[in-house]
């Protein structure tokens, strides 16, 4: 018998690991009033079905269960995830259980996220998956508050539910991976509400990373990226809020997502908002903001991140707008213009979406009339100005 010399054995041994790039994502937020006051108590041994549109085309998928801002165990009872129909119900056949390490059921610790094993079920972009989770105890996950569906018990195995309660609640999956794709760049989009898509029409994917990643699949050169969105509504830059703050969670938001290769900074409008009460609250100074923009640029680059500067869009007539801040909004948009060698690229947003002859105004007819969230119309300019820049990347 021929023996294979230990080199050849290892090799044999050794099969590639998977790659995996970002599917879809929703960081952590928190415990909110909002979402106590919409369920108004705990899960009680109760199935939370979860759904998430998927963005980038893949054989193999795994999810990423988020206990990371708790202080107590999350126990998962069991998961299942299932295709959802262009109408939203169950596609006959798509039920399938997912595994932690084998097991049906898990916990996940403190502080902690918990991915499941990867599972052989490709999917495409624009494909809408439903994520169930068995809680069999009692759970108050600090998650992202968004609409889901309720069952007694563990419905899991369920496809179809009969009446399940609707309330905006916690959703426990941050974030599904995807491997067996062409994506080879990856794009974290990192934000507040303007990059989570506030004002857009729910459910239907119209946020501008949402919309770049369309345009970008439409082009030939552009095939070559996955994007992950990393806005939360109420975001700042360095006080924690909606979230924790910029500054708190770019490690794990930006530098821990798979694959990633770029990432699009367009933080600080919530910061140069006039704060409710000065008394309590500080306001932090243009100089502060670009010190917290400098960190994050300096972090992204030792992980060899590319960075894109985002400039910030016009806010005169917002709720927490004033002169003091529109200084400081132009404050921190000209450092990015001057420093922009610093950068990979810029985009600017500022620009893109001023109304003609008042530069100050979001443009009237791409705004929810807030003058301070786009409406779809104003997403797809977002994502026009930024798609040649990231073209621009290249592909290699």
């Amino acid at each position: 018998m021929r023996l294979l010399p230990l080199t050849a054995l290892l090799l044999v041994a050794a099969s590639p690991a998977p790659r995996w790039v970002p599917g879809w994502s929703a960081p952590p937020i928190g415990y909110e009033p909002a979402i106590r006051d919409g369920l108004g108590r705990p899960f009680r041994d109760e199935t939370v079905r979860q759904e998430v549109r998927i963005g980038t085309a893949g054989r193999q998928v795994r999810l990423r269960l988020t206990n990371e801002l708790s202080d107590d165990p999350l126990r998962i009872g069991a998961v299942s995830v299932m295709r959802l129909d262009a109408a939203g119900a169950p596609v006959p056949g798509s039920l399938t259980p997912l595994r932690f390490a084998g097991a049906a059921a898990t916990i996940l610790p403190p502080r902690a996220a918990m991915l499941t094993d990867p599972l052989d079920y490709r999917v495409a972009a624009g494909e809408r998956l439903a994520v169930s989770i068995h809680y069999p105890g009692e759970a108050a996950p600090p998650a992202h508050a968004q609409m889901v569906g309720i069952a007694g018990g563990n419905a899991t195995g369920q496809a179809a539910w009969s009446a399940p309660r609707r309330a905006r609640a916690a959703g426990v999956v941050s974030a599904v991976d995807v491997s067996g794709t062409a994506a080879t760049r990856v794009l974290v989009t990192f934000g507040d509400s303007i990059t989570e898509g506030a004002g857009s029409s729910p459910g239907k994917a119209m946020n501008w990373p949402d919309q770049l990643g369309r345009m970008l699949a439409a082009s030939p050169n552009g095939r070559c990226w996955a994007i992950a969105n990393a806005g939360i509504s109420g975001n700042r830059l360095l006080s924690s809020g909606r979230g924790p703050a910029a500054l708190a969670r770019f490690d794990r938001d930006v530098l821990a997502v798979p694959g990633a290769t770029h990432v699009v900074l367009l933080e600080g409008i919530n910061d140069i908002g006039k704060v409710a009460d000065p008394a309590t609250q500080r306001q932090p100074a243009a100089a502060e903001l670009i010190a917290a923009w400098d960190q994050l640029l300096v972090r992204a680059h030792d992980r060899r991140l590319k960075v894109i500067g985002a400039t910030l869009l016009p806010y005169e007539g917002a709720a927490y707008a004033d002169a003091a801040g529109e200084q400081r909004r132009q404050t921190v948009n000209r450092w990015i213009r001057t420093n922009a060698a610093r950068f990979d690229a810029v985009i600017d947003f500022d620009t893109a979406m001023q109304e003609p002859g008042r530069p100050t105004v979001m443009r009237l007819s791409d705004q929810i009339g807030d003058h301070l969230h786009p409406n779809d119309a104003g997403y797809t300019r977002m994502a026009r100005a930024a798609l040649p820049v990231v073209l621009g990347q290249g592909c290699r």
